[in-house]
């Protein structure tokens, strides 16, 4: 019997595993979809075990992990800040990342995950939910399409040296 789907809010401490669940995640997501030094500098980066650490440590950031058993399963990060022109709606919060593992893909964790930074975006005061989706990522579009997210604008995505235009 598997074990089941659980969320919780992640700590410093958990940086080292969701680092490495992250950038699997991320480079099985965008695997055939850039250049592969891009997409590795990119994790490097944004995805190293330091720069989980200082997202954990940002008091405007809320990452949420979801787990089966003692693995990682999926992540939301959540961040307060100036949203693009195009985010017009009251309070808004962004939703930065939301990722599965490719296991656990077609399971309903997505939804627990969405569903859970529905729940904790108002507990933080927030009243509009926005984010940035790679266009040619056309199941995670259909995704929050589902979920009754809609078209406002674009922003710029920049990943080696290339800009992507990314809907929100």
């Amino acid at each position: 019997m598997t074990a089941p789907f659980a969320l919780r809010h992640a700590s410093i401490e958990d940086a080292p595993t969701l680092a490495a669940f992250a950038a699997k995640a991320f480079v099985d997501t965008y695997r055939g979809h850039g250049d592969p030094q891009s997409i590795a500098d990119y994790v490097a980066e944004h995805l190293s075990v330091s720069a989980v650490t200082g997202l954990a440590r940002d008091p405007g950031s809320t990452i949420i992990l979801g787990e089966v058993g003692s693995q990682p399963a999926g992540y939301t990060v959540l961040k307060a800040g100036e949203p693009p022109n195009c985010v017009t709606g009251p309070d808004p919060i962004e939703l930065v990342r939301l990722y599965l593992g490719e296991e656990f893909l077609g399971r309903g964790f997505g939804e627990k995950l969405l569903l859970e930074v529905h729940a904790q975006a108002k507990r933080l005061g927030a009243n509009t939910l926005w984010l940035g989706v790679y266009d040619r990522n056309v199941r995670a579009v259909q995704f929050y399409e589902r979920f009754g997210f809609t078209r406002v604008g674009d922003k710029e995505f920049l990943l080696g040296g290339g800009v992507y235009i990314d809907p929100i």
